[in-house]
């Protein structure tokens, strides 16, 4: 499978993903708060993909750099390089799968109303 045919089948799963992962964040938002729901869901997709980009180009980097240090032939270093950005890139989807088990879902629960407190007048003992 070429290059090109590999990138086009990514952007369509990331364009699939991204409207999915919208509609599912929206859904429990008010009307009047939908637009900044969805304003930050955008700048926050935005922010993570940029230093997602640049926090594993960096390792790719690092680890390519320091195989050609050591005289390793440039297609074997370039392939660790992507080889342990890769691997660290699945790592951190595990974690993220991993924390999005445990965290709790209280879609479809009522809202808890913080309890009125009775006699707020402060005491005072004469004795």
């Amino acid at each position: 499978m070429s290059c090109t045919v590999q990138v086009a089948n990514h952007r369509k799963a990331i364009g699939l993903l991204y409207a999915g992962m919208q509609t599912a964040a929206n859904a429990g938002v008010p009307q009047d708060q939908a637009g900044l729901a969805a304003a930050l869901i955008t700048a926050f997709f935005q922010l993570g993909s940029a230093l997602g980009l640049a926090v594993f180009s960096g390792i790719a980097t690092s680890r390519t750099s320091h195989l050609l240090a050591a005289r390793t032939p440039p297609p074997e270093a370039l392939t660790a390089g992507f080889q342990r950005a890769l691997l660290v890139s699945a790592l951190c989807l595990v974690a993220a799968g991993a924390i999005a088990l445990r965290a709790s879902n209280t879609r479809g629960e009522p809202a808890t109303t913080p309890q009125t407190q009775q006699n707020l007048e402060p005491s005072y003992d004469p004795a």
